[in-house]
């Protein structure tokens, strides 16, 4: 890794971990973002919200996740790579979940949303795992796969990841410093997984 890229960790790290300890100094910016949210609301999209809720929720991605490392594993016989991904991914997901804990910051009033939260709303869970997965995935497969295909999938995976980000905010799951948050660490995630790749 270069220093560049030991700068670009570092400074999302700890964009990560100050933004829980000064996340009352973004109240208002979380609450404009919810009122215009709240605002520009389109009930059409609904499904769509909660579908990446369902996609991107954690005993399905480990399914996933658990899936694609077998297959890179077994099939590309690269267990390396396997669990480079399997790891960072499921390391990220333990780092939300303490963080989660500490932080102990509260989810948005759940006006709209279709499952009541009551786990601690700093950061968001989805969206880091969305994004962390966007990133990682074609990385990983790079090596086995043409440049187009992995094109697309940097495609596809990252409108999920927006897509997710944005159904955070829809659903009034997750303030906008949440998303925020997941975002940054799953930029970290994806420089260390570059780091031993």
């Amino acid at each position: 890794m270069t220093r560049l890229q030991w700068s670009v960790f570092l400074a999302n790290l700890l964009a990560f971990l100050l933004l829980a300890v000064t996340n009352p100094i973004f109240d208002g910016l979380n609450l404009k973002t919810r009122a215009w949210i709240n605002r520009t609301r389109r009930p059409a999209l609904r499904p769509l919200m909660v579908l990446t809720h369902h996609l991107v929720d954690v005993p399905v991605m480990s399914t996933q996740l658990l899936a694609v490392g077998l297959i890179i594993g077994f099939f590309l016989k690269d267990w390396y790579r396997a669990t480079v991904l399997v790891g960072l991914v499921f390391l990220q997901t333990l780092i939300v979940g303490v963080s989660k804990h500490l932080s102990s910051i509260d989810r948005p009033p759940q006006v709209a949303a279709h499952v009541f939260m009551t786990s601690g709303s700093y950061p968001s869970g989805h969206s880091a795992i969305s994004l962390s997965y966007a990133l990682l995935l074609p990385t990983v497969l790079r090596p086995y796969l043409p440049d187009p295909l992995v094109l697309l999938m940097c495609s596809v995976l990252g409108g999920i990841a927006v897509l997710t980000a944005y159904g955070r905010l829809y659903l009034d799951v997750h303030w906008l410093t949440d998303v925020l948050g997941g975002w940054f660490l799953a930029a970290a995630t994806y420089l260390l997984g570059i780091m031993l790749l």
